[in-house]
């Protein structure tokens, strides 16, 4: 199997999911395997710059960890790494306009997609091809829920 994060780097996307969406009385981003999912869309779906623009997030932001915490962040206790991301989250949000806040906006916008899109999250979306049919009553409604399908 192959595998385009090597082992620091997926320790951190997984550490990062798992802050970004942890869980609770709900499923997480570790129970919906997002970190391995956007693993393998770096392989599979990625352009080359946004394998590049993500490799490069993840290596400046271990080194905001660092500047910050004098320390790696995968070493960092659970709740200063979940400060840093806290923190790293309002000042992209707030100030940073830079290639960091680009990378980190879109990266956190693709793991809340895979997240939120998987079975594990959503258990009750199914798929309803076709076109948009408003006004239905209520047992024409029931139908398409127990078949699953329009």
């Amino acid at each position: 199997m192959r595998f385009f994060f090597d082992a620091e780097q997926f320790t951190l996307v997984y550490d990062i999911v798992d802050i970004m969406i942890p869980r609770t009385d709900t499923p997480g981003a570790v129970d919906s395997h997002t970190a391995q999912v956007l693993d393998e869309l770096m392989i599979s779906w990625a352009s080359p710059s946004t394998q590049q623009q993500f490799t490069l997030f993840l290596l400046e932001f271990l080194q905001r960890a660092k500047n910050a915490f004098n320390a790696n962040y995968l070493s960092l206790s659970k709740e200063n790494r979940q400060a840093f991301v806290e923190q790293i989250d309002e000042i992209v949000f707030d100030t940073d306009k830079g290639d960091f806040s680009i990378a980190y906006k879109r990266f956190k916008a693709l793991i809340f997609h895979i997240h939120y899109s998987s079975e594990i999250a959503n258990p009750n979306f199914f798929l309803v091809p076709g076109g948009y049919r408003g006004s239905l009553s209520q047992d024409e409604l029931n139908v398409i829920y127990e078949r699953k399908y329009l």
